[in-house]
């Protein structure tokens, strides 16, 4: 079982799962043109994985509710965030990846977050996933700043 807390830390990360493929969604376009088909692909595939690992784990824990409730909320306040900052800009990489910067960064956060909670429980499946979710969150972070820095420097010199 799974108590309150953990319950609605895994249902935060479920959120940036859900904003994420959302968010890929309204921005595909970009960020195929931007970063590649296969890349795009690679990042759909894993925040349904992730998404539906996490679901997987708040069930088995009994907590699926509490989980569910807490995507729904959390994900209505990240979606106001992104938009508030995307604006009308879904075919611009460049602000794709800016709004990614925040994003990113929370994402870390929330995993960790969920990655001491599920080592103090001993959860060996809930660790792995949580450790995996650390690591790629820290993989897009780097690429965001990797492609800004490149955009900075071509466009310095137009």
């Amino acid at each position: 079982m799974i108590n309150e807390f953990v319950a609605k830390k895994i249902g935060e990360v479920v959120a940036f799962t859900r904003v994420s493929l959302d968010t890929i969604e309204r921005g595909k376009e970009a960020l195929v043109a931007h970063l590649g088909e296969e890349r795009v692909v690679d990042m759909i595939e894993k925040n349904r994985m992730h998404g539906d690992e996490l679901l997987r784990i708040a069930t088995d824990g009994g907590a699926i509710d509490t989980t569910l409730a807490k995507a729904d909320k959390t994900e209505q306040k990240l979606k106001a965030m992104r938009d508030l900052y995307v604006g009308d800009e879904w075919d611009n990489a460049v602000e794709l990846m800016e709004w990614s910067g925040f994003f990113e960064g929370a994402a870390v956060v929330h995993w960790a977050l969920v990655r001491g909670a599920v080592e103090s429980l001993n959860h060996e499946g809930g660790i792995i996933l949580a450790q995996e979710g650390v690591n790629y969150h820290y993989e897009l972070l780097e690429l965001a700043e990797s492609e800004l820095a490149s955009v900075g420097q071509n466009r310095a010199t137009e």
